[in-house]
């Protein structure tokens, strides 16, 4: 029940708490703005309240005392007497709540427990502590302090240097001794480090005697003590923290060094009140507020068995608003509004500061009045004040303001200027861009800009009216006002595009602005499209000029408005189409194809001849399925067809989808051609079927002889035969081990080296089967049965289409 009640009041606090307010936003109102966003998870748990017996009373008396704000408990209050039915349309699952805790709800979830709160207006110093909650620890390395009192377990260094040089490591016993040779024990415990140097100096002249001596003598020995090893000490920690205990703390540790081990004081433990007891009777009560606000802490050093007691705050305030540090702030008795408002920072620089705005409750129910800041010395505070700073309003009172084409625009109060003719001065005039006859004065009622007045720049009557508060005046630019038109360059330019039209441009101006020609424009032939509107219609005239290197034409053409200008490229140009050449081949690389019809024959002669071991009949060609001049109706065209010949009436929709599925996918495939080397050299080039025509990014591979036979698919297993002439296709699966209960045995497969497949094919009336011949470096594949299916999806009709398409373009590419 009190891990429901937890997340019921974690919750109410994220819900105001999940966005860090800005300064001078209330929390009031960052609770509305966030109240949608926890809905469902704050109904979850008041259901779970109603359940658990709860009443609305009971539960806003608890949140309260956590510390939850007005608009928290509103929040529970809007929620609990929503109807029942409202709260169930919204409801998960109890134990699938998703919040921004987590998984919230099974009841082994332990983690709402060690959550942080994160309260958006938090308690004042909480901020401190927040990192121990984190996991870290402070530091302790450092100097030893002065005032540090030494007990039993201490471990000192002791040095004496000048005429004697000596060091003496010693630790303090359970009697509070240390014993040094030559001396009796010298009693050093509840000593502070510098009443021990003290004594030790005392002690140790007995047999240094240059500790005695003044400064200036040469047998001067000095003595320094430093602690070595601080003594543990086990302190009790208790009250009102985040985790109470027993702690094994250093002996340098101070009362806020223990708090900060124990995650310090939780949502109600006191700040202002820390006890400690020290053998049984109140030592010193410390208030952390001195630490948090001046950096002042009294030096106290803990002590063996030493207690730390929290007690559970008195009273508390809340500041929400312009405050420079909105919170909950801890008061002691009789503390004022001075007092708060130091320990925040005072208010923000855009506040009113002459009023705080306070919320009190005064029995049964709350009453709001306000405080002169003035009179805050003697203004007390009570417990549950809501103290509001407010920020002033934006708007300006008494002024003026003019925008637009003037030297100096802003804003102008109406002591300095009280006509448009002392404004237009004040702001040093119109600027050479501004339209100079007319402007617009906007005028104000009740704080809405609600009229406009029509101003002549030239008239001095106009110009003496009286301004008043709010008016703004606003100077327009010719420059905004006046639309010239555009000019449009494309073609061989080297920044093609639309360029602003100004009266009297030249085609040189226009080439200009498209920063010149690239290195394939045919400057000779610049063509000129301009529009003309005549009687309702519009004609569009051609003119060509011939425009040299410095963009000179030969004669000086003129531009209009919305003029097109196209710089076309050298007749006949075309640039360098390039394939590639790899494998088994005398000089591998890159060759130009010379000429539209230069073929697979010339390329393997220009490259001087194959290597010994080359395999002529797996000579192959990689090829792009789009390559350049692929005209893309052809991918439309064999959709349609493989959409009408597999499903029949099929929806546009789904016709435009394959083909852009298609055409995805065929940007980014190519195609294997195989090509019979033997034949071709053999033949010196005449077997036009193997001595292909080449086109831009042809990848041509010679590969090497593969002496082996690879068997891939549904068989037993998948291996690699030594090829042997008359090795069959069957051989070659027997050799695999069989056929698999998958295989379908009718549709088995060869891919020859150059990327070329044969599969089985019928003789004598459809009654015999003929494998293919297998050649060196072939792979026999033996294909999955596929179970049918009945009906044609949109899948089916994209894999009927990508194969149709793809032998389609093929067939078109290589001109079968």
């Amino acid at each position: 029940m009190r891990k429901l009640l937890f997340g019921l009041f974690s919750l109410l606090f994220l819900s105001v708490s999940a966005q860090k307010l800005p300064a001078g936003v209330s929390a009031s109102k960052a609770a509305q703005t966030a109240k949608a966003a926890s809905k469902e998870q704050l109904q979850s748990y008041v259901k779970r309240a109603k359940e658990e017996g709860y009443t609305l009373t009971q539960v806003k008396s608890i949140i309260r005392a956590q510390g939850a704000s007005l608009s928290d408990v509103a929040l529970l209050e809007e929620l609990w007497n929503a109807e029942d039915s409202d709260v169930e349309e919204n409801i998960a699952d109890e134990n699938q709540i998703n919040s921004n805790f987590g998984l919230f709800g099974v009841e082994e979830k332990e983690e709402d427990e060690n959550m942080e709160s994160l309260f958006t207006i938090k308690r004042f110093g909480s901020d401190y502590f927040s990192a121990a909650r984190e996991g870290e620890t402070p530091e302790l390395y450092l100097a030893t302090p002065s005032d540090y009192q030494l007990g039993p377990g201490d471990e000192i260094l002791v040095e004496l240097y000048g005429a004697s040089e000596e060091s003496y490591e010693l630790q303090i016993s359970r009697e509070g001794t240390i014993k040094v040779e030559r001396l009796a024990p010298v009693y050093l415990s509840g000593l502070s480090v510098a009443a021990a140097k003290r004594r030790l100096e005392a002690r140790f002249s007995e047999i240094y005697t240059g500790l005695k001596a003044g400064s200036n003598d040469p047998s001067k020995v000095t003595l320094s003590i430093s602690l070595q090893k601080a003594r543990s000490v086990v302190v009790n920690i208790t009250g009102q923290v985040v985790a109470p205990g027993t702690y094994t703390l250093s002996g340098f540790t101070s009362v806020l060094n223990a708090l900060y081990a124990a995650g310090g004081p939780n949502a109600v433990g006191s700040y202002r009140k820390v006890r400690l007891v020290r053998g049984g009777r109140l030592y010193k009560e410390i208030d952390l507020y001195d630490f948090f606000v001046t950096g002042k802490m009294p030096s106290i050093y803990l002590q063996d068995q030493d207690v730390l007691q929290v007690p559970a705050f008195n009273s508390q305030v809340e500041l929400s608003g312009a405050f420079k540090t909105p919170g909950y702030f801890e008061l002691k008795e009789n503390e004022t509004l001075s007092d708060v408002l130091n320990y925040s920072g005072g208010f923000l620089s855009d506040a009113y500061k002459e009023r705080v705005f306070v919320n009190r409750v005064t029995g049964f129910k709350r009453q709001s009045f306000t405080l002169e800041t003035v009179k805050g010395s003697s203004e007390l505070l009570q417990d549950g004040d809501v103290l509001t700073a407010n920020l002033v309003r934006e708007t300006l009172e008494n002024s003026v303001s003019i925008e637009g084409e003037v030297y100096v625009p802003g804003t102008y109060s109406l002591e300095s200027v009280t006509t448009l003719d002392e404004l237009l001065a004040a702001a040093n005039g119109i600027s050479i861009s501004a339209l100079p006859t007319r402007a617009t004065l906007f005028r104000s009622n009740y704080g809405v800009e609600n009229s406009a007045l029509s101003i002549d720049l030239t008239n001095s009557s106009v110009l003496s009216i009286a301004l008043k508060n709010g008016d703004r005046l606003f100077v327009p630019s010719v420059e905004n006002l006046t639309d010239y038109g555009q000019i449009e360059v494309q073609g061989q330019v080297n920044s093609p595009g639309s360029f602003e039209f100004k009266k009297g441009m030249s085609l040189s101006d226009a080439l200009i602005l498209a920063e010149g020609f690239t290195a394939t424009a045919n400057g000779a032939a610049v063509t000129i499209y301009h529009s003309e509107l005549s009687d309702e219609s519009i004609t569009t005239t051609t003119t060509i000029v011939a425009v040299d290197e410095n963009l000179v034409p030969e004669n000086n053409t003129e531009l209009s408005a919305n003029d097109l200008i196209v710089v076309r490229q050298i007749p006949g140009y075309k640039t360098i189409e390039k394939v590639t050449l790899e494998g088994f081949v005398k000089n591998q690389g890159v060759y130009a194809l010379k000429g539209s019809d230069y073929r697979l024959y010339d390329l393997l002669q220009e490259s001087g001849g194959f290597l010994q071991d080359a395999y002529l009949p797996g000579i192959s060609i990689t090829r792009k399925v789009l390559s350049q001049g692929t005209n893309k109706r052809a991918i439309k065209k064999a959709v349609e067809d493989a959409a009408e010949s597999t499903a029949g009436d099929v929806s546009e929709e789904d016709l435009e989808k394959a083909e852009e599925e298609q055409l995805e996918e065929l940007e980014s495939e190519s195609v294997i051609i195989g090509i019979d080397g033997e034949k071709l050299m053999s033949s010196r080039g005449m077997d036009s079927r193997n001595n292909i025509v080449l086109k831009e990014g042809d990848i041509i591979t010679v590969p090497k002889l593969d002496n082996t036979i690879t068997v891939l698919g549904e068989i037993q297993q998948s291996t690699k035969v030594t090829y042997r002439s008359g090795l069959t296709v069957k051989g070659a699966i027997r050799a695999a081990g069989g056929l698999s209960d998958k295989a379908r045995a009718s549709r088995v497969y060869v891919v020859y080296q150059n990327g070329a497949i044969k599969s089985r094919r019928s003789a004598g009336f459809g009654l015999i089967r003929l494998d293919p011949k297998l050649e060196p470096g072939a792979t026999v594949v033996v294909p999955e049965k596929l179970p049918r299916e009945n009906g044609t999806s949109l899948g089916d009709i994209v894999g009927v289409t990508s194969s149709l398409a793809t032998l389609a373009l093929l067939i078109r590419q290589l001109g079968i």
